[in-house]
C-alpha cells in the first residue's frame, strides 16, 4: 500500500494544480480513448467510495481507488453549431458526436454514457488577463446539459451527468477556434473526468468529479489482414515505376469485403489503379482458400514511393458506413 500511495502520488502531483476550478474543414474522425494509470480519484472521499463501492486512501487531498475509464467519439468540427462563451471560454455544441463513455472500478463495469451529440470547449489562457491554462474538453454530456439522444446511469442517489476528455495545460490553444484535429498539437496527456450530481445531500445538491489519468487516445481503426501479391512469400516486386502492385484485403467473419470503399484504398501512398471505365481494378476472389471472399486490388506502381531493401507496408482506406481500416504485410524490394 505504501509503495501504491507513493506511485499514485507523484502521479498526481503534476496534474492537480493545473486543474484548479477550471474544469466547472476536417473529416469526421473516429477515436477510442482508455485510461492507462489503473486509478480513479476525487476530492470528495464519500462520493468516490459510494460511487465504486471501494475503499479509497488519501493522497494530498484527493481520495483514490483503482480503476478506470474508456470510451469512442466522433470528432466534426465542422458540423459545429456557431460557438457561445462565457467570458473567455467558448462552446461548440455538435463538435463531438457518437459517444459512448465508460466507468470502471476493481470488479467491472460501474455505467456507461452514451449519446448522439456533446460538445467541445476551448479556451486560450493567454488571451484572459493574469495567464490560466489553456483548455480543450471534448465533453460527452446528457440532457439537459447537451444531448438529447442520450442516456446515462444512476449508483443510489448519484446521476452521472457527463464525462469529458480534457486536455489542459500551456501554449497549446490558440486562440478560440477548434483545433483542426486531435490531439491538439503539443498538448500535455490528457485527463478523463465523470461528474455526478446528487440532490439529496444533507448539505445540500452537490456536484463531484471522478477523474483519471494517463489517457492513450488513439483514432478508432479496424485492423484487417493484407496479402501482398497473395500467394507468394515473399512479397517481392521490382521498384521501376512500371505495371501494378496486387494487394488482398482478406476476408473473414468479421469483415465483408463488399463493405470496402475500394476507391478510398491505399498502399504505401499508391492509389488503386482504374480501367478504362473508371471503374477500381479490383475484384474479389477467395485468395487463400478460407471459403471468405477477399479483394484483390491492383496499386499503379510509382518509382518514387519506395526504396530499396525489405520492411513493412500499410494499407489504409475506409469501410462504406466511414469506418477507417489499416492492413501491414512485409514486403522486398529489387531494383
Amino acid at each position: 500500500m505504501k509503495f501504491m500511495r507513493k506511485k499514485v502520488q507523484r502521479l498526481i502531483i503534476g496534474i492537480v494544480g493545473m486543474l484548479g476550478t477550471s474544469l466547472a474543414c476536417a473529416e469526421p474522425t473516429a477515436f477510442e480513448w482508455e485510461s492507462t494509470s489503473g486509478f480513479l480519484f476525487s476530492p470528495d472521499q464519500a462520493a468516490i467510495e459510494e460511487i465504486t463501492g471501494q475503499v479509497s486512501f488519501e493522497v494530498d487531498g484527493r481520495y483514490v481507488v483503482p480503476g478506470s475509464m474508456q470510451g469512442t467519439f466522433t470528432y466534426d468540427p465542422e458540423n459545429a453549431a456557431p460557438p457561445t462563451n462565457f467570458q473567455t471560454t467558448w462552446f461548440y455544441r455538435d463538435a463531438s458526436l457518437d459517444w459512448t463513455s465508460a466507468l470502471e472500478d476493481d470488479g467491472g463495469l460501474v455505467g456507461m454514457i452514451t449519446g448522439d451529440a456533446g460538445q467541445v470547449i476551448v479556451r486560450d489562457g493567454d488571451g484572459v488577463p493574469g495567464g490560466v491554462d489553456d483548455l480543450v474538453n471534448v465533453q460527452m454530456c446528457t440532457f439537459p446539459s447537451c444531448s438529447t439522444g442520450s442516456t446515462g446511469f444512476f449508483v443510489g442517489d448519484w446521476q452521472a451527468t457527463n464525462s469529458s476528455v480534457v486536455w489542459i495545460g500551456e501554449g497549446f490553444q490558440d486562440g478560440i477556434d477548434l483545433p483542426s484535429s486531435l490531439p491538439p498539437a503539443n498538448a500535455p496527456i490528457p485527463l478523463g473526468i465523470f461528474t455526478f450530481f446528487n440532490p439529496t445531500r444533507p448539505e445540500g445538491p452537490k456536484n463531484v468529479s471522478i477523474l483519471t489519468f494517463g489517457l492513450d487516445i488513439r483514432e478508432a481503426v479496424q485492423v484487417v489482414d493484407i496479402d501482398v501479391k497473395p500467394g507468394s512469400e515473399p512479397n517481392c516486386f521490382n521498384v521501376n515505376g512500371h505495371g501494378v502492385i496486387p494487394v488482398a484485403i482478406l476476408g473473414d467473419s468479421n469483415l465483408d469485403v463488399a463493405n470496402v470503399d475500394q476507391g478510398s484504398l491505399s498502399f504505401g501512398g499508391l492509389g488503386v489503379g482504374v480501367r478504362g471505365n473508371k471503374f477500381p481494378m479490383c475484384g474479389a476472389e477467395d485468395s487463400n482458400a478460407d471459403a471468405y471472399l477477399d479483394l484483390v486490388c491492383q496499386f499503379r506502381d510509382d518509382s518514387n514511393a519506395w526504396t530499396q531493401g525489405g520492411g513493412e507496408a500499410v494499407l489504409t482506406g475506409t469501410l462504406l458506413d466511414g469506418t477507417p481500416i489499416k492492413g501491414t504485410d512485409s514486403i522486398c524490394l529489387t531494383q
